[in-house]
């Protein structure tokens, strides 16, 4: 084996986390596999180095090959599952202290999400990298209602013909940034699920807690002017992130496809519930099947997704 062949296999062991016995016998059909395919280009007449450098290059960054292999037997150390947690952590802290109304709170956690993300796909898409991935793109959501707020509020200036050059501009920029933020939405869940279904819906997951956040502020009198019914809301609103927090530790450890599915559906009922009773405490026991069957469908449309990709 050579100094680079032995030098991928080394990385992709440290990234593996599969057990001993089971890496072991990865790892030398991952081998053999590599030699194999180098003596089949040798023999079509490829320099050796060449041959074996096109090998290694084809098998992709040791990183991503052993997120493909942890996710084939469905296993997630402690360490990913409570650092994919970790941004529905910083999601109840900003939502439910209220922190969010500050501009360098809300930067501040916002670069963190952002470079952690980043870091996730760099390393090819790690078990705790969607739920960061997801948490990120609530920033489109939240920019998006921030388009709304504007619209909304320079509408009556638009309507009245006193509108200025400035406001139009800013009007033009709200409005065009829906289809932005939409593509860039649905082009992240697409990407997730090609490789698997259940990171797509891991990566849809923020989504509703977000939803019912904005329904409340929305109600409680807008972005600008949000009144003291908001406050009473945040505490809950920081469970339901906390809640959410412990349902993806779970899903992150479960040992099988099932129990991930069965995780994702019981977490996504059970925080429905209790953020119906904090937006819509008069709904009754039709209005919440109809909001679970929606929900549900919202969750597991990755998986349509993945039939048709």
């Amino acid at each position: 084996m050579s100094s680079d062949t032995a030098r991928y296999v080394q990385r992709l062991r440290g990234h593996l986390h599969l057990g001993e016995a089971l890496e072991s016998d990865f790892l030398r059909e991952i081998e053999a596999h590599m030699d194999d395919r180098v003596a089949a280009l040798v023999a079509r007449g490829v320099p050796e180095r060449r041959a074996r450098r096109t090998v290694l290059e084809g098998f992709g960054r040791p990183q991503t090959l052993a997120h493909l292999m942890r996710q084939a037997h469905q296993t997630a150390s402690w360490t990913e599952a409570l650092l994919g947690a970790t941004p529905f952590a910083l999601l109840a802290v900003l939502l439910g202290l209220g922190l969010w109304r500050l501009p360098i709170a809300a930067a501040f956690a916002s670069g963190i999400v952002i470079v952690v993300t980043v870091y996730g796909l760099w390393l090819g898409r790690p078990a705790w990298f969607y739920p960061w991935a997801g948490v990120a793109m609530l920033m489109p959501l939240f920019a998006g209602y921030i388009a709304f707020a504007v619209l909304s509020d320079q509408a009556p200036a638009v309507a009245a013909g006193h509108a200025t050059v400035y406001t139009l501009a800013g009007i033009a920029g709200a409005a065009l940034y829906f289809p932005v933020g939409l593509v860039v939405v649905a082009a992240g869940v697409l990407v997730a699920a090609r490789r698997d279904w259940l990171d797509a819906s891991i990566l849809l997951s923020p989504l509703p807690i977000a939803l019912v956040w904005i329904i409340a502020l929305h109600r409680a009198g807008g972005l600008f002017a949000a009144d003291a019914s908001l406050r009473g809301l945040a505490p809950m609103l920081g469970v339901i992130a906390l809640c959410a927090m412990l349902g993806t530790v779970v899903f992150l450890r479960a040992t099988t496809r099932t129990l991930k599915f069965l995780t994702l559906v019981a977490s996504a009922l059970v925080l429905l519930s209790t953020a119906t009773l904090l937006v819509d405490p008069s709904g009754g026991l039709v209005t919440l099947a109809g909001r679970a069957a929606i929900l549900l469908a919202f969750l597991l449309s990755p998986a349509l997704v993945a039939r048709r990709a």
